[in-house]
């Protein structure tokens, strides 16, 4: 800059006198002056403006990343909560693992569940719990159908199914499996020998009631000789969802018994029914006799006042024609 504004000035010292100069010089230097301010008020404006827009957007910014941090803080809050949930859960299954793996423990849930089974599909007159019989033998449920006693007793063998379920070899799983089908049938032979009892008024048949389905299934439809063996031994093996079957059958027999039982009563009462429907008929149909002959009665009564108003009318005319009143006029006083 100062080295243009020394050329400007050398030149306009070379072409013009000293007080055209300082002149010139000075509308020049005021133009500068202008145009600088102008440039440096219009640049002060627009990085004025940019720094505005900056700071908004620094603004919009600065909300979303607290906004997310916020979302950020619910879902790991959420995530805690689940985590929680988990462990508790956890908790719950290590104890029923620690539950299953007891047998005593074991016994008493499939007793429990079983109990539950029988309060919702049977009423509580058709079935006993822990029913003890002379020989000291408890089994753990009866059914009262027949003036017969069927036992059920609940089965938890778990030992060698878990050892099924978790081995990594197929060598290894048949080993399980032949000691879980000799488990099975001990189950089965205990119930036949403890439970069925004809002496005492049980059926000559029992159930085994099985808690798990998965457990049933590798008993039943696994192993083939294990439903052989005990329907050789009159036991009757079930899951949950075969006892609900079984009881719903159980109950619609009972049912028709208490119906078949009552069928002379219920034929008495219909023949008593149908004896007062007869008399009820004849009784309608005397009335309808009644109400037949007193609207022929009627008619009659109708068709005889109509020939009498016929007549009447008849001498009326007569003596209009004659010119002598047949009927006696009434007179304004009797009016």
């Amino acid at each position: 800059m100062f080295f243009f504004l020394s050329n400007q000035l050398r030149s306009i010292r070379e072409s013009q006198s000293q007080g055209e100069t300082e002149k010139v010089v000075m509308e020049w230097m005021k133009e500068l002056k202008r145009d600088v301010s102008e440039s440096i008020n219009k640049n002060s404006d627009t990085l004025e403006k940019q720094l505005r827009e900056q700071r908004t957007s620094m603004d919009k910014q600065t909300k979303m990343i607290w906004e997310r941090l916020d979302n950020a803080a619910k879902v790991i809050s959420g995530v805690q909560k689940h985590l929680g949930g988990m462990e508790e859960l956890g908790k719950d299954m290590k104890d029923l693992n620690n539950i299953l793996k007891s047998p005593k423990l074991r016994g008493g849930l499939g007793e429990k569940l079983l109990y539950e089974i029988l309060e919702n599909y049977l009423p509580k007159s058709l079935f006993k719990t822990q029913y003890k019989f002379r020989n000291g033998a408890v089994c753990d449920a009866v059914i009262l159908h027949e003036q017969k006693l069927i036992p059920i007793d609940s089965k938890f063998p778990m030992e060698n199914f878990e050892g099924i379920i978790k081995s990594d070899t197929e060598e290894l799983r048949e080993r399980f499996r032949k000691e879980f089908v000799k488990d099975v049938k001990k189950r089965v032979d205990e119930i036949a020998s403890k439970y069925i009892l004809p002496e005492e008024g049980t059926r000559d048949q029992a159930i085994m009631y099985i808690p798990s389905e998965s457990v049933y299934y590798e008993a039943v439809v696994m192993n083939s000789d294990i439903p052989e063996y005990s329907q050789r031994k009159n036991v009757s093996i079930t899951s949950p969802n075969n006892l609900v079957f079984f009881l719903r059958t159980v109950l619609l027999s009972i049912r028709r018994n208490e119906l078949a039982e009552h069928a002379d009563e219920v034929l008495k009462t219909l023949a008593g029914i149908q004896l007062e429907a007869e008399k009820f008929e004849e009784d309608l149909g005397v009335l309808d006799g009644h109400i037949t002959r007193t609207s022929k009665s009627m008619d009659t009564v109708k068709s005889k006042y109509g020939k009498l108003i016929g007549k009447l009318g008849a001498v009326s005319a007569l003596g209009t024609e004659s010119g002598i009143g047949v009927l006696p006029q009434p007179q304004p006083d009797q009016v």
